[in-house]
């Protein structure tokens, strides 16, 4: 189901639209990262932006419904077997 720009929401397409080239840039080094390392990774960097970001800016963040697997797999897609997302 895609809702937004051709993803699920418009948190998963902020995601992949910001941090899709680190995304790739991790699966081609290693490509044992999974999902879940991948949203590990991402999620430690933005906790620290957050962190640190005014707190008018903190009330715009919404992390929640961003979907993992679907960056996974269509990143995946591109590296593992040449696709274009």
């Amino acid at each position: 189901m895609t809702d937004y720009n051709g993803w699920t929401n418009r948190n998963t397409w902020l995601i992949n639209l910001h941090f899709g080239d680190v995304i790739r840039e991790e699966l081609q080094e290693d490509a044992s990262n999974t999902s879940e390392t991948i949203s590990n990774f991402i999620l430690d960097v933005l906790q620290y932006q957050e962190d640190n970001a005014h707190p008018v800016i903190r009330d715009f963040i919404d992390l929640s419904g961003i979907n993992w697997q679907e960056i996974y797999e269509t990143i995946a897609s591109e590296v593992f077997v040449g696709g274009e997302a």
